[in-house]
């Protein structure tokens, strides 16, 4: 039947797409990676249960029929990660707390009480199968466990709808506390509101499935039509905003970011050379009014965070440091770390991290230690993998070539010698 086919079509492709996005927000190195993976999780978990709904609408799973009600335990487990999900978001949580591990206890009994029917013979699967299509609510109605048909479908409805409102709850009363103010991430904050609401209106349409579709023949391709539909929605939603899939910061007053834990006591700060006409580096512009007083001091307390790190751990050093890199160290997402360099310090990441190379090249020469060394060779001390990048952004950040400092600043050695300039 063409409806058949359609829906089929539908119902593998939303899964394809859960995975591809479950799968990004997994890989994608960020600091809120915690709360990306939970989600990641649900997704992967949406993806799975629409793989086996597909496999069941256009008759694939009788190709594979111990697959069949393998995604069961997961209608138990999509709940607990939505609730736990928007917990994790709201409380920038970053690991997950065992006390929690009791809300996947009915998913486990649930697998448990189906062992028998997954231990049965290929031939006893088939059989079974081919006799589904009689039962117009095939799909929620479960037979093949230890317990009465009707227990795991209360207990899917049930666990879908409660965990819907209890996140749904959890907002609201951080939304009264103000928790969400004026300076928080829109993007983010309007994610989470859709989340929750996509979720709930989705288990409510579950409910009323099972309360007035249930005894129908249409039960089956509504209950698959809703995972379409909220598959869809969150996927396209996040699709359409990269910030989500980059990390979104909460951007509250409150909230403030810790000094950085691998910071090493005793280590000199860089000191900056002196630029002729140039204004002292890293100098945030002031606020244009005094409604703004509050979020630029929370950039502020930001940036004195990111440029304690810079000067203490030095990873400029390394050759190959990313704005990623710099980004999970000092617990900002990458979008929020290069607008902030952009706007507030008008400087792209890639000068912002060759202006500290180049105050380190400077120390160094001025240092005369390694006066052995020719300036490429300083430089790529200093970081710089490129003799023609060193060299432009010297002359940038410093106003004359490396060999006319080296020749101003160079101590002499015993025996006149100076150090290299070539």
């Amino acid at each position: 039947m063409p409806w058949r086919i359609i829906l089929s079509y539908a119902v593998l492709t939303s899964s394809i797409l859960s995975v591809l996005v479950g799968c990004l927000l997994w890989r994608k190195k960020q600091p809120s990676a915690y709360v990306n993976r939970l989600l990641s999780l649900l997704l992967l978990m949406y993806g799975y249960i629409g793989f086996i709904g597909s496999l069941l609408v256009n008759g694939g799973i009788l190709q594979v029929p111990h697959l069949f009600r393998t995604a069961a335990p997961l209608h138990y487990m999509t709940g607990p990660m939505i609730y736990l999900y928007v917990r994790a978001s709201l409380r920038a949580e970053s690991r997950f707390d065992r006390r929690f591990l009791w809300l996947f206890a009915p998913a486990l009994f649930n697998a448990i009480e189906l062992i028998p029917f997954y231990c049965q013979s290929t031939a006893y699967k088939i059989a079974h199968l081919k006799s589904l299509p009689l039962t117009s609510n095939s799909l929620a109605r479960f037979t093949e466990g230890l317990l009465p048909p009707m227990v795991n479908t209360v207990g899917y409805t049930l666990s879908g709808i409660i965990y819907a409102l209890l996140a749904g709850q959890l907002l609201l009363s951080y939304r009264r506390s103000q928790t969400f103010s004026r300076f928080s991430n829109p993007t983010y904050a309007n994610w989470i509101t859709t989340f929750v609401l996509i979720h709930v209106a989705a288990n409510v349409v579950w409910l009323l499935i099972m309360l007035f579709v249930w005894q129908t023949p249409w039960a089956n391709q509504a209950i698959n039509m809703v995972f379409v539909v909220t598959q869809l929605s969150v996927c396209l939603y996040i699709i359409q905003r990269p910030t989500l899939l980059y990390g979104a910061y909460w951007f509250s007053p409150a909230d403030r970011l810790s000094p950085v834990a691998s910071q090493t006591a005793g280590q000199p700060v860089l000191p900056a050379p002196a630029r002729p006409g140039a204004e002292p580096i890293r100098s945030v512009r002031p606020a244009e009014s005094a409604s703004r007083d509050d979020w630029e001091e929370d950039v502020q307390d930001k940036l004195r965070v990111l440029e304690q790190y810079m000067t203490t751990n030095k990873p400029y050093l390394q050759p190959r440091l990313s704005l990623t890199d710099v980004s999970v160290a000092v617990n900002l997402p990458p979008y929020l770390l290069s607008s902030m360099l952009n706007r507030v310090l008008d400087v792209e990441f890639r000068d912002y991290v060759n202006e500290y190379r180049v105050r380190y090249v400077c120390q160094l020469i001025q240092s005369n230690q390694f006066s052995h060394l020719t300036l490429e060779g300083i430089s790529a001390l200093a970081g710089f993998s490129s003799k023609t990048t060193f060299y432009r952004a010297f002359q940038k950040h410093m106003g004359l070539t490396p060999a006319q400092y080296s020749l101003r600043h160079v101590q002499p050695l015993q025996g006149g010698a100076s150090a290299p300039v070539a």
